[in-house]
């Protein structure tokens, strides 16, 4: 008499089997750990591109969208009737006249400020024999006055000159072979950035083209991996994410520019040095939060105090003021409430984000952490709204204790 195939043996047999696999599969990568991770750093070079492509479609698709929606669209609807026909036509245009114009804007701007950058910097360079001079007339007044700390900075000055020799004749000279190397190296990767760039765009084309049937696909995989409940949560998050990068890195590049411009004219004003490339120095770093108005600030105030001290105190009192008016009014005003984060959570974002992932880190920081922000406080919003008690913050300042009262 043949026996009953029993199906829980078979289940069992086979989750054993995939935890072994499992098993397996971490010992591989915990020995290999080098290796896993010489191979993933190929992947994530070789995916440069596309990283590029979808921060530029990113960052462009609003646009394409206005354009394609009050422009292309009515116009091409009285001149064909296949609507189909007209979504695709419309997309196309759209797109090629959006990158035609971020490029223009992108070289006006570039031919607008790089002429007086290369000229800030070029006087920087002729300046620096004066600077130099300025420097050892303040060092003779203090050898006259202060004797003691003139021996102690002669003495200094000694022992960094032989180091430096010494750094020149033992390390600098043997190595020039080397720094040719590194020279062409770094003509090669300049190349490859270019290419990268242009890939990118290019890459960016196909997604701002067909945009929507990407999401559709991304959304298909979801729905077919996960529950439907966790699929929709998913999504939400998703949403919250792409409403939180928008809002904060569209907001911060126009309050950027109108630092960059109002810098420009009041440093103008005020006539001082190197006005078009502090300007471009404390507009680019603007874009970090909290900390890049002073990662600008601080060379830009050095390079001033090294002209013209006098200046460089009215150039340190000027940029406080213009930074001031931009943290407080300017900022708030274009970016809103729409971050949703205190201070002290911005500066604990950039801090974590900051060691991990770099500058890129401390730009994305804030949205980021915005979003897993607000995941949390909804999340504990809902714990708290199913045991009945307050949801608002201010209701757990004086709590001691939870009663019968504070539930109802």
């Amino acid at each position: 008499m043949k026996k009953k195939f029993d199906s829980k043996y078979v289940y069992a047999g086979l989750t054993a089997f995939c935890v072994l696999i499992a098993v397996l599969i971490c010992a591989f990568l915990f020995f290999n750990f080098d290796g896993v991770l010489a191979i993933l750093g190929k992947i994530n070079s070789a995916l440069t591109p596309v990283y590029i492509g979808l921060a530029v479609a990113y960052l462009l698709s609003p646009l394409v969208n206005v354009v394609e929606r009050n422009v292309f669209i009515p116009l091409f609807r009285k001149m064909i009737k296949k609507r189909k026909a007209v979504r695709g036509i419309s997309r196309a245009v759209s797109v090629a006249v959006v990158l035609l114009m971020a490029l223009a804007v992108l070289f006006w701007l570039t031919m607008l400020v790089l002429p007086e950058v290369v000229d800030s910097i070029t006087n920087l360079a002729n300046s620096l024999p004066e600077y130099y001079r300025n420097i050892v007339n303040v060092a003779q007044e203090l050898s006259g006055k202060h004797p003691e700390i003139a021996a102690y900075l002669k003495e200094t000055s000694e022992t960094i000159y032989v180091q430096l020799i010494g750094w020149l004749q033992n390390e600098l000279i043997p190595t020039s072979t080397e720094v040719l190397g590194t020279v062409s190296d770094g003509l090669m990767d300049a190349l490859g950035v270019l290419l990268n760039l242009v890939i990118g765009i290019i890459i960016s084309i196909y997604l701002m083209a067909g945009k929507e049937t990407f999401c559709a696909q991304a959304k298909r995989m979801l729905f077919s991996v996960l529950p439907q409940k966790y699929a929709s949560l998913t999504l939400e998050i998703g949403k919250d994410i792409n409403r939180s990068f928008a809002r904060f890195f569209s907001g911060k590049i126009i309050d950027s520019i109108i630092v960059a411009i109002i810098t420009f004219i009041v440093l103008s004003i005020a006539d001082t040095p190197y006005t078009a490339l502090i300007s471009v120095l404390i507009g680019v770093t603007n874009i970090i939060p909290f900390f890049g108005q002073y990662i600008g600030a601080v060379p830009s105030a050095f390079l001033v105090f090294l002209v013209d001290p006098v200046k460089g105190i009215i150039f340190v009192i000027l940029i406080i003021i213009i930074l001031q008016v931009d943290g407080n009014i300017i900022g708030p005003k274009i970016i809103g409430e729409s971050i949703g984060l205190g201070s002290f959570w911005i500066l604990f974002a950039i801090l974590v984000f900051g060691s991990l992932f770099g500058i890129i880190g401390m730009i994305c920081a804030v949205p980021v952490f915005a979003v897993v922000y607000k995941t949390i406080k909804n999340w504990s919003a809902r714990r708290l709204e199913r045991k009945g008690l307050p949801q608002d913050t201010q209701s757990y300042q004086r709590m001691g204790r939870v009663s019968q009262k504070d539930r109802n």
